[in-house]
């Protein structure tokens, strides 16, 4: 073990700043909890406020010291296997904003997955370049979608052979992972660096039992969630980097560009922290917690009525590897949607789940729980399955739940062209063959079915309608009921992808 992995700067930085008791006449404004509403102190606890500080003006001076901070970068840069490391205090989110404005710019093109988070497509709006899309399967049993196949990777790249950088989001929302090595090599043997937005998994390179991480298998930079998997508090991320393919010193002035002035140092401490904990422990924690999620998921599969996605995920297409930490699970047989078992969980046994879709719920399991969580879960999905039986619930087919998304059209002008040109709101109805100006996003998982740019089908129109009549929660549109869509004047000169 590398026992320089054992030391946490920040964290213990943040600790010496309490222990001397400094009188603080800087931000923030409740100074150190003092200030604080009662209700703050009481939800948030005073030993939190007490370490509220900023980085530079706080901890260290104000003359933006980075010794701290880049200590703590280095040690993490070597834990996950990259030349460089930037810690990330406003999620994954702002480290693929940072990737996009590094590698392209107004016109060029990017290898994108249509199942990318609408993080990305934010980037192509704020940088103007284009989006040459690769479509995953959607598998149909479970509605949910898979990943991009090496097939079709080749084809894009084929299609694409200027493209400025090919983006893979891997492993997906339901811990489906893309051939990372076979990726890396095909990239850069065309010339293009690989980016792979690895949001859920931080866990990965730490333990043998589970998937191989993005720079292992030869990425040349991955965005990783801290806070999604492993012990960093929400919205801690880090952006990993390695410079054969892209300016490092380009993305530190951009990752700089799109990062908080303020940072939180509990933020960037429990980054620090839960690197020296995974450097250290990760393959025993995660051990323990491929072990809990794999006899939970023989246990919910032995449920009648209730089914768990397991190993036989990759036999399809595009997915090459799994996250046995994560299970999907489908009530449908007993007559509820996805948005119905997580509700009845949630009211009826205070289980709270990671995501819900229509036909299926997301559960993360960590090192974090115990086989007695584990059990309570599985207790409560026996319970939840005997009660429909017993009440003579009728078993249905899932494919009434499920809206088919639509096909992507073409690309009419980029995403910025079409987000700041001048537009019009129009009834859905009215839409087709008009190019949209704005993204709609439904969550979860957060997966644009319409981004600016795009012409809107007939067969978009029929999605969004049906959306709207279910309800459906998106993210994206100035109208959130999907009654009007915002799409391009007529006037606007197209550009054909």
């Amino acid at each position: 073990m590398d026992h320089t992995q054992e030391s946490t700067p920040l964290l213990d930085a943040l600790r010496r700043y309490r222990e001397r008791d400094y009188t603080p006449f800087h931000t923030p404004g409740h100074k150190r909890g003092k200030g604080a509403s009662d209700g703050a102190r009481e939800v948030l606890g005073a030993a939190f406020l007490d370490v509220d500080v900023a980085l530079a003006g706080g901890v260290e001076d104000t003359r933006e010291s980075a010794g701290l901070l880049g200590a703590a970068e280095a040690l993490a840069a070597a834990a996950w296997g990259a030349e460089r490391c930037f810690f990330l205090v406003n999620g994954s989110t702002s480290g693929v904003h940072s990737l996009v404005l590094t590698l392209a710019g107004p016109q060029d093109y990017v290898i994108v997955p249509r199942n990318s988070h609408k993080s990305l497509l934010a980037a192509l709006i704020f940088s103007g370049a284009m989006p040459q899309y690769v479509e995953p399967a959607i598998d149909p049993e479970w509605g949910i979608p898979l990943n991009i196949s090496n097939k079709k990777a080749a084809a894009a790249l084929a299609a694409r052979p200027d493209a400025k950088a090919f983006f893979v989001t891997s492993p997906t929302y339901n811990g489906f992972g893309a051939d990372l090595e076979h990726l890396a090599g095909a990239t850069h043997a065309a010339g293009v660096p690989l980016i792979v937005d690895q949001a859920w998994g931080p866990h990965l390179r730490f333990c043998s039992k589970l998937p191989i991480d993005a720079m292992s298998a030869g990425a040349d930079a991955a965005v990783t969630s801290v806070h999604k998997l492993i012990s960093g508090v929400t919205q801690s991320s880090v952006l990993l980097a390695r410079g054969e393919r892209l300016s490092l010193h380009r993305l530190e002035s951009i990752v700089r560009m799109t990062q908080s002035t303020s940072p939180q140092m509990p933020i960037l401490a429990s980054i620090d922290a839960a690197r020296a904990q995974m450097a250290t422990q990760g393959e025993a924690l995660w051990s323990q917690a491929v072990e809990l999620a794999e006899w939970a998921r023989g246990q919910i599969d032995d449920i009648a009525g209730l089914r768990c996605v397991g190993d036989e995920c990759l036999q399809k297409e595009g997915v090459y590897s799994f996250d046995r930490t994560r299970l999907t699970v489908t009530g449908c047989s007993l007559g509820h949607s996805g948005y119905a078992l997580e509700s009845i969980l949630r009211n009826d046994y205070s289980i709270a789940v990671e995501a819900a879709d229509p036909l299926n719920i997301v559960l993360n399991v960590t090192y974090g729980d115990s086989m007695d969580d584990l059990r309570t879960l599985v207790a409560a999905l026996r319970d939840y399955a005997a009660r429909y039986r017993d009440a003579g619930q009728a078993a249905q087919s899932c494919a009434g739940l499920l809206i088919k998304l639509p096909a992507f059209t073409r690309q009419a002008m980029t995403p910025r062209e079409a987000f700041f040109g001048a537009s019009e709101a129009l009834p859905v109805a009215a839409c087709a063959g008009r190019v949209s100006a704005e993204i709609v996003t439904p969550y979860p998982p957060g997966i644009p079915v319409l981004g600016p740019g795009e012409e809107v089908s007939d067969e978009t129109v029929a999605y969004l309608a049906e959306a709207a009549r279910r309800r459906l929660h998106v993210h994206g549109p100035e109208d959130l009921t999907l009654q009007k869509l915002r799409v391009v004047k007529e006037s606007r000169k197209r550009r054909r992808a």
